[in-house]
């Protein structure tokens, strides 16, 4: 069984490591982080002392870069594809999340729709009878 060391989660916006750095917080070396540059799946900033360097969140993404190329042995190559479609599936998961939200919303606005009415009416009305 792998053990994983803990990691603790911030994203600052102004962080960003040199390669070395990068390197030992995802797991990999630097050679790998060349690499994963090479094939454009990662993007290499320059920073203020005038090295490059990596963003949080480039960190974040080389580890899991590194998880899929040497534990699930996907070749670099088709990493961008993978990770393309997995951006795509986390976009439509939240905009199915946020139409479940819309169609909650609008069912309690119509039941109070259909409550206000009866009560109008006179009529006692079971409104999640009406809704079924």
């Amino acid at each position: 069984m792998e053990h994983y060391p803990v990691t603790i989660y911030f994203n600052p916006p102004g962080f960003h490591c040199d390669y070395k750095t990068a390197a030992r917080l995802a797991s990999v070396s630097v050679h790998f982080i060349h690499q994963c540059e090479h094939a454009e799946l990662i993007t290499c900033q320059m920073m203020m002392h005038g090295r490059r360097g990596l963003c949080f969140a480039d960190v974040q993404k080389l580890k899991l870069i590194r998880h899929l190329h040497e534990d699930m042995g996907v070749p670099l190559e088709t990493l961008d594809f993978l990770l393309l479609y997995r951006k795509r599936i986390k976009a439509m998961a939240r905009e199915i999340e946020e139409m479940k939200r819309y169609i909650r919303m609008t069912e309690r606005m119509h039941k109070a729709e259909i409550q206000s009415l009866s009560g109008r009416s006179g009529e006692e009305t079971d409104v999640d009878e009406i809704s079924k």
